[in-house]
C-alpha cells in the first residue's frame, strides 16, 4: 500500500515540474554579451570586428556597444561601458551564469552568458 501511495505524489510532483519548466521558458532564456576590446580590428575569419559589445537577446534581436581602441588611456572609459552594460543587463532581468575571456593584450574577446530571471 505504501508503494501505491509514493507514485501517484511522485506524478504529481514530476507534473509540477514540467509545467513550471514550460512557464520559465516562455517568460526566459538566454542573452549572450561578447566584448572585443582590442587595438583596432580582431580577425574573424575572412573579416574584421572592431572594438565593442555584442548582445544577442533570447528573442533573437541584438544591439551594439561601441567601445574605443585597446589602449592605456581608453582601457577606464571601456570598463566604465563594460561595467553599464552589465548592470543594464542585471536590471533587465537577466542573471550572469558564465563568463570566458580568450586571447591577449590588446586582441582580448570576453563571452558572457546571461539566464533571464
Amino acid at each position: 500500500m505504501m508503494k501505491l501511495r509514493a507514485i501517484p505524489v511522485f506524478i504529481v510532483a514530476l507534473i509540477a515540474m514540467l509545467v513550471s519548466t514550460a512557464a520559465y521558458s516562455q517568460n526566459g532564456g538566454y542573452a549572450v554579451m561578447r566584448v572585443y576590446d582590442c587595438n583596432k580590428s580582431v580577425s574573424m575569419g575572412t573579416g574584421f570586428i572592431a572594438a565593442k559589445i555584442i548582445i544577442v537577446y533570447e528573442d533573437g534581436k541584438t544591439e551594439d556597444v561601441e567601445l574605443l581602441p585597446y589602449n592605456e588611456k581608453n582601457a577606464t572609459e571601456n570598463l566604465r561601458r563594460i561595467t553599464a552594460t552589465l548592470n543594464a543587463m542585471k536590471a533587465k532581468g537577466y542573471f550572469l551564469i558564465s563568463q570566458d575571456t580568450s586571447g591577449e593584450q590588446g586582441a582580448i574577446v570576453s563571452d558572457y552568458t546571461f539566464l533571464k530571471q
